[in-house]
């Protein structure tokens, strides 16, 4: 009986190594679910009674676990954080004399993913063999059990709450080969940040005098009307923006097309369509088409560059002649490349995608900034103050553009839910949202450098995936079939009315026929 025991030895140490491993960073759930996996998938390699073909069997696995592990102790004992995409994506980017030079820099962990896996691989060679019935086949029949729950499990989400994240990575999270998941994110976001660059239209275009070299597109984050004071709300959120209101055309019932922003904003500033939504439109996108009407174009970032919810939007970033994606800071961080690129002389389209109101909304803004506060102002405090940061930063910028001839053009991507009994009030839409998801702010401003500004309200219901329409008509850039004498305010009336709109599955609704 003893000896049978002393079989397991290398088995229990390799699970203790697994679950140190997976403790580090994992939820208790999540670790205890790794763990079981790998106990139960080694127990399965056991069960082969031809120990040359149990090793052969278990040398992949054991290798792939083992540099699992491997991945999460480097990147814990080198830079005291859990393995992550940005570390899967900087060893993609590598070269062969990079990971060279890497490997032998790190050799410790190199021996250590030997040991691991010659200690593993021995476990699987000791361990006894089993009787022939069906009931000392359990840990393969629990191992395929686990495994198809977690496909289902995943499938199912996919399909009812969010279809842009990953089946396969949802399923890898369980895994004990769970950092496996950020390489294939990695990978996937390469491939389409390529595919959605290299795509550029030829377009037939023509172009008019509008009286504007300058042209700022500020894409907001999460940002609600209802809580702006320059549509009505009680708190003083917005005074920059109400200060400018003679110099704006102001969207009173813009409609976000989506309640997230991967999806959002490739709406707005791309040929895709909500009732016909497909990411092949996204190379038809207002950066290419500034470049070949002759503009200098720019995208300054403080969202990030890349993941499940950046990666379509960085793809059409990358073909603006400058970009920047700003890590540090505020949102107020984007200003000195806004300054920088001022200096070019000539026709430009500026971008500055901001953070805005994104939850956790209480980081969005500096301490000196809160005029708001929970004692006097409860839970909308923190949002409310990331409204007016975002305020202070478009008066910031009309201030710097005030002596151009220059105009601003600001939607935000998004609105969010409010429900006060939730622990996060302020929150995304999900499957089938309010209208609340989707009702966002939205204006053109006109430095007073402008003849003739295009002022005035826009009352009707407005989608925002018509902006790549609109923002050709305010950048003077026609297209067959466009009317290149119409006013922007002229094109957003005849393109008001209607509001398609899609949750994160991807289904589509009637925005007036949602819950308000």
């Amino acid at each position: 009986m003893l000896s049978r025991a002393r079989q397991f030895i290398p088995l229990g140490i390799g699970i203790l190594i697994v679950a140190v491993a997976n403790v580090l960073f994992a939820p208790a759930h999540v670790m205890f679910q790794r763990l079981i996996i790998f106990v139960l998938l080694m127990l399965s390699l056991g069960l082969i009674k031809n120990k040359l073909v149990r090793l052969l069997a278990a040398l992949l696995p054991i290798l792939w676990v083992a540099w699992d592990v491997t991945l999460t102790f480097y990147a814990r004992g080198t830079f005291g954080s859990a393995f992550s995409y940005g570390f899967a994506m900087s060893i993609l980017d590598s070269d062969s004399h990079e990971i060279s030079a890497m490997l032998w820099l790190y050799q410790k962990y190199c021996l250590g993913f030997l040991a691991l896996v010659i200690l593993l691989l021995g476990s699987v060679a000791m361990m006894p063999a089993t009787g022939s019935k069906w009931l000392a086949k359990y840990p393969f029949y629990l191992l395929a059990i686990l495994l198809i729950s977690n496909i289902v499990q995943a499938t199912v989400h996919h399909i009812k709450k969010n279809s842009q994240g990953s089946i396969t990575a949802r399923v890898m999270n369980y895994l004990p080969i769970s950092n496996t998941k950020y390489f294939l994110q990695a990978w996937s976001d390469q491939h389409l940040i390529k595919q959605i660059a290299s795509q550029i239209p030829d377009y037939s275009l023509q172009t008019q005098e509008t009286g504007i070299d300058t042209y700022v597109l500020v894409i907001g984050e999460s940002a609600r009307s209802e809580n702006m004071s320059i549509y009505g709300y009680p708190q003083p959120t917005t005074p920059h923006l109400e200060a400018e209101r003679s110099h704006l055309l102001l969207w009173n019932h813009a409609i976000s097309g989506a309640p997230i922003t991967i999806t959002a904003v490739p709406l707005a500033i791309t040929a895709d369509t909500v009732i016909n939504h497909n990411i092949q439109h996204y190379s038809d996108n207002i950066i290419n088409l500034a470049n070949q009407a002759g503009f200098d174009t720019s995208w300054f970032s403080k969202q990030g560059m890349l993941g499940d919810y950046n990666n379509a939007i960085t793809g059409i970033a990358m073909n603006a002649t400058h970009k920047h994606w700003v890590n540090d800071g505020y949102d107020d961080a984007l200003l000195p490349d806004l300054r920088k690129a001022l200096n070019h002389q000539g026709k430009q389209l500026i971008v500055l995608h901001i953070y805005g109101s994104h939850e956790p909304e209480c980081t969005r803004f500096p301490a000196t900034d809160a005029l708001f506060t929970p004692q006097s102002d409860g839970i909308d405090a923190c949002y409310d103050n990331s409204i007016r940061f975002t305020d202070k930063l478009l008066g910031n910028i009309f201030a710097l553009l005030k002596d151009r001839r220059a105009s601003v053009a600001y939607f935000s991507d998004h609105a969010l839910e409010r429900e006060p009994i939730q622990s996060v009030v302020y929150h995304h839409g999900g499957v089938k949202p309010s209208q609340h998801a989707f009702e966002v702010p939205m204006f053109i401003w006109y430095s007073p450098q402008v003849n003739n500004p295009d002022t005035g309200t826009v009352e009707d219901i407005y989608s925002t995936a018509n902006n790549d329409t609109l923002m050709r008509r305010w950048m003077g850039i026609s297209l067959p079939g466009d009317r290149p004498q119409e006013t922007v305010q002229h094109a957003a009336h005849r393109l008001a009315g209607k509001a398609p709109v899609m949750d994160t599955t991807n289904q589509i609704y009637n925005w007036r026929e949602l819950a308000h």
